[in-house]
């Protein structure tokens, strides 16, 4: 065979074994297995013996015999490669989760685990959030912030595993990954105990704590954004648990920690649900902002157009009733308007003014259909449970009042109130800014990362004046913040039966725009809405923090 084939093989092979292996856990054992294959057939083009046809057929048949056993061999020994090395952590680390929740794993390692000087977790300012604390021969895991605890995770290696920035970041923490790749080498091949990367947080401790205060003990959710880079300062959730109940190290720590844990699991409440992230809610008339920033950026109205609202509307037979006109007496009301005295029949006509298909559309744009790209897991919001329900006339009439089968995380509606002041932009929200060796050495760094576009800067900014108008002259006016601008937007979302939720989506800026937040109030009434109260508070003490 001529040498140019040969040589290509030999390139193709040695790219497509390479390949594989440098994305070890990203290719699936199947992928990964048809890839040898294909390198294997590379590898027996490009060394295929070429033998003299002189050579007697018994020493050709016991040459090529020899050559396929040792190609077989080659390819045997980098799949041993892959396994042994490149795959050691996720086979040793391997583990599951019993009925009772409890954790099976290697006992051996999850000894070893305790004897980790496991990664520290700090607040923005350098409070810290989980430590790890020498308790005789092993390392014992504290978490001195109870607002911020939960919001880490809990870390019960001989009982429940690890949970949110704990378990995401498992790696890091452990020492198993994000530090020196020579030093990790070492300790292992030595059995020197790792040394576990410290996670730096946007959170704010300090205005963790007013939001727990505000939110006392009423079930619920604060999340506070920084507008331009998607930091999240706040994210809180009410009811939560204490992480350090679920650490054990004795028999009698072992036997408080599965106590703790059926009360948590026997709960209605559902403690371990991060509502922040987790929790789905209807989001009423906070969606009514998305809807006007679809009819406007489509060219279907613009903020002074005028619409019919005396009380009633008649969709397909269904009567939409409308209860929010400050003066019953006016029958006309802008675009402008509706937002500010949140009109649901004005909305309701826009919903049928954009159609089933743009609705889709924007939803999309704006999130709808997807999770959250976050440093936690986020639960996927929704515009309807069905592709065809916006096809009828009513439950498009009522989703673009914030109703219908509309579902939205606290942390997405916080990243769209970003949009509208950060030129029509959703930011991907982050939790974990840096990681740090513990001599304080940065290793990693994050960048704010753009995640949608969903409409126009010029939308946007009209989307943006009209919550500031709702603020100064509508429903949302007890979120005014003397000498700062202030934009917000009420929702109250019906849920049959028991109370509403009460909702509140804003910003505020001094008076360039800086932080957006979603609060959700869970059942927390009509009356006056004390979600909008909390927004108001927390956006205050945020500015307050401001240099």
């Amino acid at each position: 065979m001529p040498k140019f084939p040969r040589i290509v093989a030999l390139i193709g092979f040695f790219g497509l074994t390479a390949y594989g292996l440098w994305l070890r856990g990203e290719i699936s054992d199947a992928r990964w297995l048809a890839l040898l294959g294909g390198a294997w057939l590379l590898l027996v083009v490009a060394f295929r013996p070429h033998l003299p046809a002189q050579t007697p057929r018994f020493n050709r048949t016991v040459i090529r015999a020899a050559f396929l056993v040792a190609s077989v061999f080659a390819i045997l020994s980098i799949q041993l490669i892959r396994i042994q090395i490149l795959q050691r952590d996720a086979t040793v680390n391997r583990s599951a989760s019993a009925a009772n929740g409890e954790m099976i794993a290697n006992p051996r390692l999850q000894r070893e685990e305790l004897r980790v000087k496991r990664g520290r977790v700090f607040d923005r300012n350098g409070i810290i959030l989980a430590d790890t604390v020498r308790d005789g021969d092993f390392w014992r895991r504290v978490y001195p912030e109870p607002e911020s605890a939960y919001v880490i995770g809990y870390y019960s290696p001989l009982l429940y595993g690890s949970d949110g920035l704990e378990n995401e970041f498992n790696g890091p923490l452990s020492g198993q990954a994000a530090n020196n790749p020579v030093i990790r080498w070492t300790n292992g091949v030595l059995h020197r105990p790792q040394q576990g990367i410290d996670l730096h947080l946007t959170l704010d401790a300090t205005l963790q704590r007013v939001a727990h205060e505000l939110l006392a003990s009423r079930p619920g959710s604060v999340v506070l954004l920084d507008v331009h880079t998607g930091e999240v300062l706040v994210l809180a959730s009410n009811p939560n648990y204490s992480p350090n109940m679920l650490f054990t190290l004795s028999p009698e720590e072992r036997e408080k920690a599965v106590n703790y844990w059926q009360t948590l699991i026997d709960d209605p409440s559902r403690p371990l649900v991060l509502r922040a992230t987790d929790g789905l809610f209807t989001p009423g008339s906070t969606f009514k902002l998305v809807t006007a920033a679809t009819v406007i950026d489509t060219g279907i109205a613009v903020p002074d157009d005028i619409y019919l609202d005396d009380g009633s509307l008649d969709v397909n037979g269904r009567i939409i009733v409308e209860n929010n006109r400050p003066d019953p007496s006016i029958d006309e009301w802008t675009l402008r308007e509706a937002v500010a005295w949140s009109l649901n029949i004005v909305f309701a006509q826009v919903g049928l003014q954009i159609g089933p298909e743009l609705m889709r559309e924007y939803g999309d744009r704006f999130g709808f259909g997807s999770s959250v790209p976050f440093d936690l897991p986020v639960a996927r919001s929704q515009l309807s449970n069905e592709g065809d329900f916006l096809n009828a006339p009513v439950a498009l009439a009522e989703t673009a009042f914030g109703q219908g089968e509309l579902l939205a995380t606290p942390i997405h509606l916080a990243a769209i109130a970003a949009s509208f002041v950060n030129g029509g932009v959703l930011m991907r929200p982050y939790l974990v800014d840096t990681f740090a060796a513990q001599d304080g050495r940065v290793t990693r760094r994050a960048d704010p990362e753009v995640w949608l576009r969903p409409v126009a800067a010029e939308t946007a900014e009209q989307v943006a004046a009209m919550m500031v108008n709702a603020v100064e002259n509508g429903y949302a006016q007890g979120a005014h913040i003397g000498g700062l601008v202030v934009g917000g937007k009420t929702g109250t979302a019906e849920l049959g039966d028991g109370d509403p939720h009460a909702l509140f989506i804003g910003f505020v800026g001094a008076p360039e725009p800086r932080y957006a937040i979603a609060v959700v109030l869970e059942e927390g009434g009509s009356g006056p809405n004390q979600a909008l109260v909390i927004g108001r508070e927390v956006l205050m003490a945020a500015m307050l923090r401001e240099p």
